[in-house]
């Protein structure tokens, strides 16, 4: 009696071992199936009459990035139009708001029609990127991304979600553009989908007043004041120790040291370097001496200033934008100050290779453009590390190539160096906003550079 009990104990206990090792292996291969995101549509009231899509990538586990996509207006097949993609940083201003609403989508800030918007030639995609950022939200803050090579992962599965839903424009020229920060993780993404197994037409990579090698930007910022009579000789010396002390922090890896005095660039100028309520960003504004914490660089007040409207942009995104979109309960840039921390463990990390493995070992080409007046980005900085990039067309192609001008209706809007697939552009009477200060001279690079 007790051997036959234990028979039967046994194979009950063999059944709901395999029981449970079936349901096991239907996990596994279930999970393998998972799709890695999925795509949620918003349904608003709607914006004007132009055509969109407004979107949540859910990214399982993650979080969900947002993405607003304009289709060109212009007269023709709107799928042989280049795709223009619209990134920004960690320290920068979200997409949806900054590039869309303030500077080339299709409508301002006040709901109104913009007439000279790049959506008149090309197709437009906002995405809020990193999450944590804009519209864009993770699921914990463990999943906000540290580098611009974990974003990239989240980028290329936005990407590919856009494409799901708009599967006519695969073989539409694609070029990213990264204003600021945003041109680190533009060169991530570029070497992802370059290298990635899913081929997309990828045609060009445009960086916009770019954060690629900060500290050896800053070796430059004295000489750049001091030339144009903002600070003395005494204030170029105490810049150049804050950049010796800065560019130390680099190469001894602790970035994050060198990250916080990168961002008190502001601050330092103006109370220690003998400069009075200079902002960086654009030399010819004036910053008040009101408390500006959180606002990097004078950012958010320039774009108040810069679109002459006092309402702070977070209501405007969390009350008319979203309820036209469709989104409830939003918390539109929320996570800024913790994507920021995310970050400055990688942010000062030079950049500067990544330009140069799509310039080596790609066909996709490179456009730079700075604004003459961005002192943070000051344009001798940038040349530098761009003259000392290391590609075998630099010398005998870039280097050689002459300086021409920017010409729009009689007036010089600034000037160029055309090489075969790297061009830089100097943009006269712009600051760290390059497309809104000199929309002429950005209308002329988008001309030359993406078709």
């Amino acid at each position: 009696m007790v051997k036959k009990i234990f028979i039967i104990g046994s194979a009950i206990a063999v059944a709901a071992l395999l029981a449970g090792l079936g349901v096991l292996i239907w996990w596994l291969v279930t999970r393998e199936d998972e799709p890695p995101f999925s795509v949620r549509l918003l349904k608003g009231e709607g914006i004007g009459e132009i055509d969109y899509t407004a979107a949540f990538t859910e990214i399982p586990l993650v979080g969900e990035v947002f993405w607003w996509f304009y289709p060109t207006i212009a007269f023709g097949n709107r799928y042989q139009r280049p795709i223009i993609l619209w990134l920004d940083g960690v320290t920068g201003v979200p997409p949806s708001l900054w590039g869309n609403l303030g500077m080339f989508g299709p409508y301002d800030l006040n709901f109104e029609r913009r007439p000279d918007s790049w959506i008149n030639r090309y197709n437009l995609l906002f995405i809020d990127s990193p999450i944590g950022t804009g519209f864009s939200s993770p699921k914990t803050n463990d999943q906000i991304p540290k580098t611009a090579e974990e974003n990239a992962e989240h980028l290329a599965l936005t990407l590919e979600s856009f494409y799901t839903e708009h599967e006519g424009y695969r073989d539409t020229p694609l070029y990213i553009f990264g204003q600021a920060h945003g041109a680190q993780l533009a060169l991530a993404l570029a070497a992802k989908l370059h290298q990635g197994t899913t081929k997309y037409n990828l045609e060009g990579v445009v960086l916009g007043n770019a954060i690629i090698s900060p500290a050896l930007v800053m070796t430059k910022l004295g000489f750049y004041l001091e030339e144009l009579g903002y600070i003395d000789a005494n204030g170029r010396d105490a810049i150049e120790t804050l950049s010796r002390e800065t560019t130390q922090l680099v190469q001894d890896k602790k970035l994050e040291d060198a990250f916080d005095k990168f961002v008190s660039l502001g601050q330092f100028v103006n109370e220690n370097a003998g400069a009075t309520a200079v902002n960086l960003g654009n030399i010819v504004q004036k910053l008040t001496r009101e408390p500006t914490t959180g606002d990097l660089f004078g950012q958010r007040e320039y774009l108040r200033r810069a679109l002459n409207n006092t309402q702070d942009y977070l209501d405007i995104m969390n009350t008319e934008v979203a309820k036209a979109l469709g989104i409830s309960n939003p918390t539109y840039d929320s996570g800024r100050e913790d994507v920021i921390k995310a970050f400055k463990s990688s942010f000062m990390t030079p950049a500067t290779e990544k330009v140069e493995y799509l310039l080596q070992n790609t066909s996709i080409s490179v456009a730079i453009y700075n604004g003459n007046l961005d002192a943070v980005s000051n344009t001798p900085g940038q040349l530098e590390w761009v003259e000392n990039l290391k590609w075998d067309g630099m010398q005998n192609n870039f280097l050689s190539a002459p300086r021409a001008s920017i010409v729009v209706n009689r007036l010089v809007e600034g000037y160029y160096r055309n090489g075969t697939r790297l061009q830089f552009f100097w943009v006269n009477a712009a600051g760290q906003s390059t497309p809104l200060d000199n929309p002429a001279a950005l209308n002329s690079i988008l001309n030359r550079f993406v078709y």
